[in-house]
């Protein structure tokens, strides 16, 4: 058996001993202390040379390190990249308002320069109210002449006719001359803003919100398909001698002349307007209309890439709605939905979007003005 008893003395004699011999009670033998110094002194020399080449390796790691960073291509910072405009879509009868084709019709999207077709309506108001006469002069204020492209580039103090500037702003779509007008007509343009804002209620427009009379990008300057196209109805109504006007080929000025941003006059059967517009947020957009056997329809498309493909989408819609009341005369059923070309068209296409540009054509057309 053991013996716990004898376990605790042989405890208490090594510790004991241990006392004595830090006390130097106890002396080592010569022979003994001699190994021990010699140990000791063998340990501390190999500490030592192993803390030196601790120390070269941490220097050389840190030399290599450097070396590698100075060898790698020096990284910038990416912007984050802006998300690719939504495709959007409507067409409506604009006898009944009948909505013939929807898509995402009432998810809030970036107008652009459509935004410019309630700036008019509110000046065409205005006309229609006896405040502002076509002959009166719109002249030009620093605030106005800071507008970015698209512009006619008039400079502060200068002047035109409210006709002038109702021609511009519809042809070559003038930042600058629309802010113009917003001042003459409301004093600033926030609170022409404000005019704006209290028609767009008026007409129904539910998912829209006003930041400016130009489209120029902001955030809060958003509306929606099916308001768009709400807007233009009302318009035709209410003032067709105004909307003659979104039909002019082109505008002069001075020794300039400029043509109209919707490509489509002229060159689809019955499209008499009415606005194009593009931003980097907002994709290139167009709401148009057009006229057959005395029937109108109004097209609207947002957050396009391309003018070609924003031409092409609402050239289909105006298309394929003219034919499907064609069909509902002689008893037909079929929906533009089963008319539209299954492979062209947004309504099927998951393509990627581009970026190209600020203003209402983008870039190249921006250089070539």
């Amino acid at each position: 058996m053991i013996n716990p008893g004898g376990l605790r003395l042989k405890t208490l004699g090594a510790r004991l001993a241990a006392a004595l011999l830090a006390g130097g009670l106890i002396v080592t033998p010569p022979a003994q202390a001699a190994s021990k110094r010699h140990h000791t002194a063998s340990a501390k020399k190999s500490s030592s040379h192993a803390k030196t080449a601790s120390r070269k390796k941490d220097k050389h790691q840190r030399h290599a390190a450097v070396s590698r960073r100075s060898r790698q291509p020096v990284r910038t910072a990416r912007a984050p990249s802006r998300p690719a405009p939504r495709y959007a879509a409507i067409l409506m009868d604009a006898r009944n308002r009948e909505v013939l084709y929807a898509q995402a019709a009432d998810e809030v999207r970036h107008p652009a320069s459509i935004t410019k077709v309630m700036t008019l309506f509110v000046a065409f108001d205005a006309l229609s109210d006896g405040k502002l006469r076509l002959n009166d002069r719109v002249t030009m204020s620093p605030h106005a002449v800071s507008q970015k492209p698209s512009k006619l580039g008039l400079r502060v103090g200068e002047s035109l006719s409210v006709d002038q500037a109702i021609r511009v702003i519809t042809v070559k779509s003038a930042n600058d001359i629309a802010v113009a007008l917003a001042e003459r007509i409301a004093g600033s343009e926030p609170a022409f803003v404000t005019l704006m804002q209290r028609k767009a209620r008026e007409l129904g427009m539910r998912n829209t919100v006003y930041a400016n009379a130009s489209g120029l990008s902001d955030p809060t300057n958003v509306t929606s398909a099916r308001d768009i196209a709400l807007l233009s109805v009302a318009l035709l109504r209410e003032h067709p001698e105004g909307y003659s006007y979104f039909s002019l080929r082109d505008a002069t000025w001075g020794s300039k002349t400029f043509s109209n941003h919707n490509h489509l006059l002229g060159k689809v059967i019955g499209l008499d307007g009415i606005k194009t517009g593009y931003t980097v947020d907002a994709g290139f957009t167009l709401a148009a209309s057009a006229m057959r056997q005395n029937k109108r329809l109004i097209a609207v498309v947002l957050g396009e890439p391309s003018i070609g493909v924003r031409n092409r989408d609402a050239t289909n819609l105006l298309e394929a709605g003219f034919k499907v009341l064609a069909q509902r005369d002689s008893g037909g059923r079929q929906t533009v939905a089963d008319v539209l070309p299954l492979v062209s068209h947004p309504a099927f296409r998951n393509g990627a979007f581009t970026e190209q540009g600020s203003d209402d054509e983008g870039p190249a057309k921006r250089a070539a003005n």
